[in-house]
């Protein structure tokens, strides 16, 4: 286990349990579009924590109201120089804990594991980003570059967090680090998100004379259809070496008004993964020229998300960087790497690199018993020292073609 703070394994370890425990039992689940009861944004439990536990040191901290209901915690250390600075991010928020609220937060230490909801999503990569943050403030020494610690609100959701800072703050941010549950492998690339509903209408009339009426729930098996149809398309033409293709998933239907009459409309929730290089509105422009040669009478609502890929050429310095640092904390070779989901390192402008790297499984992610290991985030801890303390002024960025 490597030190961090210049303390002990067994302190810093200690450390990161108590933080870690500390922030999972501080309730902060995103309502993810249903009614929200609290006065209060969701993130403020953890915010005030964050605020008291920087406070000895002086610590410019901002908080920041990104949507009703939510906001995120802006950390600053200032640099020695004006360069380009370093953001690190890991969001507040957690999915709800429904089907396990009676132990999700309660926070279990077993087997060097900590069980609760958020402890891999995102808490843990939220720890390991503080404690590197505590050593580099207790050093006594100032980063060569700025560096920023967003404890960010509504990933889970809108990622309006991530989004407010890069519309209203404009930081000279020089490179962006995200935490994600990667298993502390650096992921440089990851598909954009699209989801919205299509809705088709019918008419309805009685079931004892169906034939007066139009089916709309009927009328929807083509458009289904034809999404599989073009997702089949679209993998054939576009391919990554880092993850799967597209994808096009109905994730919901809903149609039907009583059990005796035919259903005047219907409506299917759409889920469109795209991958780095393929550009949004283009995608779903086309898409949409596809749907509408089936000649049904279709609507589409707003998105509910339109996120980007994330794009970190794999060429890029600040890449091979990180993944030195990794070795040197691991101990062992490691590559860069693409995954499937989205995080809020895509909304990161053009031309600044990004890298998603953070402790635990995604597969621990959402689930009941969620867990990570603690010596997992002790060990993102150490990497994400090493990475606000390195001078990255002789490092020069590339774009993805």
């Amino acid at each position: 286990m490597h030190d961090v703070g210049g303390r002990t394994p067994l302190a810093i370890n200690d450390r990161a349990i108590a933080l870690l425990t500390d922030l999972i039992s501080l309730q902060t689940v995103n309502p993810m579009g249903r009614p929200y009861p609290g006065r209060l944004p969701v993130e403020r439990p953890v915010v005030e924590y964050l605020e008291r536990l920087f406070a000895p040191f002086g610590v410019k901290t901002t908080r920041q109201s990104c949507a009703p209901f939510h906001e995120s915690l802006l950390m600053t250390i200032p640099g020695q120089t004006d360069a380009p600075g370093s953001l690190f991010e890991s969001h507040i928020d957690t999915v709800p804990a429904d089907d396990w609220s009676d132990r999700a937060f309660a926070p279990c230490l077993k087997n060097s594991r900590i069980y609760g909801r958020g402890a891999c999503d995102d808490k843990g990569s939220l720890s390991g980003m503080v404690l590197a943050l505590l050593q580099l403030l207790e050093s006594g020494r100032q980063p060569p570059q700025t560096v920023w610690l967003l404890a960010a609100g509504d990933e889970e959701h809108g990622q309006t967090g991530i989004r407010h800072l890069i519309a209203a703050e404009r930081l000279p941010i020089g490179r962006g680090i995200f935490g994600e549950p990667t298993q502390l492998v650096p992921v440089i690339q990851h598909k954009g998100t699209i989801r919205w509903d299509i809705t088709v209408r019918g008419k309805s009339a009685h079931t004892s004379q169906a034939e007066l009426g139009h089916n709309a729930i009927l009328e929807t098996l083509p458009v289904i259809t034809a999404l599989a149809h073009y997702e089949h398309q679209l993998r054939a033409a576009c391919t990554s070496p880092f993850m799967s293709g597209p994808s096009l998933t109905v994730t919901m239907i809903q149609g039907g008004r009583t059990r005796n009459m035919v259903p005047d409309a219907c409506t299917i929730s759409v889920d469109f993964r795209i991958l780095p290089g393929m550009d949004r509105q283009r995608s779903v422009d086309d898409l949409f020229a596809w749907l509408s040669a089936l000649n049904l009478p279709l609507e589409h609502s707003e998105f509910q998300c339109f996120a980007p890929a994330l794009s970190t050429s794999p060429e890029d310095p600040f890449v091979a960087s990180v993944i030195d640092l990794c070795r040197d904390v691991l101990g062992r070779t490691m590559v860069p790497a693409g995954v499937p989901y989205g995080s809020d390192a895509g909304w990161l402008p053009e031309g600044i690199p990004a890298i998603v790297l953070g402790p635990g499984s995604i597969a621990q992610a959402h689930a009941v018993d969620e867990y990570v290991e603690t010596e997992q985030v002790v060990q993102s801890a150490a990497i994400y020292y090493r990475i606000m303390a390195h001078d990255w002024t002789s490092i020069k960025t590339l774009t993805m073609p």
